[in-house]
């Protein structure tokens, strides 16, 4: 017994140890991903402003002090758009910004309403994004100019100032970043290269792990995006995906250990200490009954004939032995088929019986492997983002929500009928591209747009059977793409983009 437990506790520690380091190494490599993709979207969005983004960082470092957004803004950024072209269209009328009138060249007023406006849209989306991707910290940093000095220009957290007896965000906050303590924000503004790795901070939100991005729009060189993810929730969901492992693995040796030792013990020990005490009180009695029913068919009681029994005993106990070991392989082949079919239960959601993350992960793999070896593969991606789940849930219960995602993902898989779809998170789905769908990929999301149209104009249906949902494509192009994940992050930004547009349309 004793031997058992510390068996069963060796194997728990190596096997936790083990589980440990690999959810450590996966759960790195998801947050890492995770941060690269919203500091990617950054980029993206940043540099698609061009000019605009430029001509709003350089007035912002002059102006930062007198742009006064107050501290409760409620990410609304349109009146503040709609007052700066006022003011431009009053102060020149029947002129263009940039073709005509430069943003330098404008009045201080009117810079004053324009790095307003732009300040209040990139916080918007900064603080949008920092709540869709689930991140602790999202900012944008340009160096002052001063030593291992940098402002934070786009900030997700809000630092209030008062003046007079208002409060107000704190802009262009002037922080020193140590080179020990921030070594990878000052390689990537030095290089103006992504830099895999992260820097650990350790501040008054906690100790996290902080990723950059460098930005250079139009080939100038502009700041660095970062976004942090808190060591805590990265460590306490590592601790816990160990600790659940653990215990289903505890469960499952401890059962197994136990009714091997019990087959053991009852099938086998058992019977040779009564064989033993058999032929113990047969040398030592020399009952004919117990030699009759030992020796059977051999003759004689000397040595070589009970040596003999015994050899046949044990020739007899191998046959029940190889018995015993046939059917415990027939018993480890129906365990193999069961894990088979828990594998196969694996990469299956739960909620919706379509592919969950994994098989998307095992999808991607597959994919890859036949753009390398085929040279061209025609698929595409959509990426499906279900909209208002957090507010059903909250106000109609878990039900109406799950109810929710599986009609969502009903009308994708309809839509979509000769492609593979996967739910890899809460309210995401996402559809492989491919044969009838990736050549009418147009009029399949013309079609998915049109099924959520009709349903919202559905009187007759309850709040959470109108479901709604953001949708974004491409399809990928062997010029530019050498992996699955450059059509996705396409994709995403693209649904992303859609999204916002959908909430600038109700608002």
């Amino acid at each position: 017994m004793i031997f058992f437990i510390i068996m069963v506790v060796s194997v728990l520690l190596l096997a936790g140890l083990s589980t440990y380091a690999n959810q450590n190494k996966i759960y790195r490599g998801e947050c890492e991903q995770n941060l690269q993709h919203i500091v990617d979207y950054f980029s993206v969005l940043m540099q698609a402003d061009g000019k605009e983004f430029i001509a709003y960082q350089d007035l912002m470092i002059e102006l930062g002090g007198e742009i006064n957004i107050p501290v409760d803004f409620d990410g609304d950024y349109h009146p503040a758009k709609v007052a700066f072209y006022d003011a431009f269209h009053s102060q020149y009328p029947n002129k263009t910004l940039v073709t005509e009138v430069d943003y330098m060249q404008m009045s201080r007023a009117l810079k004053i309403l324009y790095v307003t406006y732009k300040h209040e849209y990139w916080l918007h989306i900064f603080e949008e994004a920092q709540d869709c991707f689930d991140v602790s910290y999202t900012y944008y940093v340009v160096p002052t100019g001063e030593h291992l000095h940098m402002y934070y220009m786009i900030d997700a957290v809000r630092e209030p100032r008062a003046s007079d007896g208002d409060k107000y965000i704190d802009l262009m906050i002037d922080v020193e970043q140590d080179m020990e303590s921030h070594a990878h924000m000052w390689k990537a503004w030095e290089t103006g290269e992504y830099t895999p790795g992260y820097d650990i901070t350790d501040n008054e939100y906690g100790i996290n792990y902080a990723y950059f991005y460098p930005l250079i729009i139009n080939g100038r060189k502009m700041g660095v995006i970062g976004s942090d993810i808190s060591i805590e929730k990265f460590n306490g969901k590592i601790l816990q995906n160990t600790v659940k492992q653990m215990i289903s693995m505890g469960i499952f040796i401890t059962i197994v250990c136990g009714l091997f030792t019990w087959i053991i013990g009852s099938k086998y020990v058992r019977r040779l200490i009564k064989l033993k005490s058999r032929m113990a009180t047969f040398s030592e009695t020399r009952d004919p009954e117990i030699a009759n029913s030992i020796r059977k068919n051999i003759k004689g009681t000397d040595e070589i004939a009970e040596l003999a029994h015994q050899t046949a005993d044990m020739i007899s106990e191998l046959g029940a032995y190889m018995e015993d070991l046939l059917a415990k392989n027939k018993a480890l082949t129906e365990a193999q088929q069961k894990i088979k079919a828990a594998n196969e239960l694996a990469v299956k959601d739960a909620l919706t019986g379509i592919r969950n993350k994994t098989g998307y992960d095992n999808e991607v793999i597959k994919t890859e492997k036949r753009m390398k070896d085929e040279g061209f593969y025609k698929f595409g991606i959509a990426m499906v983002d279900l909209n208002y789940l957090k507010f059903i849930n909250d106000t109609y219960g878990h039900e109406k929500g799950n109810h929710a995602i599986i009609k969502i993902c009903n009308i994708v898989c309809n839509t979509f009928s000769h492609s593979p779809v996967f739910r890899v998170g809460g309210d995401e789905f996402v559809v492989f591209l491919e044969n009838e769908d990736y050549d009418n990929a147009e009029e399949r999301i013309a079609a998915f747009k049109k099924i959520l149209a009709d349903l919202a104009e559905d009187d007759t249906l309850s709040p959470w059977e109108k479901v709604s949902a953001a949708i974004g494509w491409d399809k990928y192009d062997m010029r530019i793409d050498d992996s699955v994940e450059t059509v996705f992050k396409r994709a995403d930004a693209r649904m992303y983009e859609n999204k916002l547009a959908m909430k600038a349309a109700r608002k």
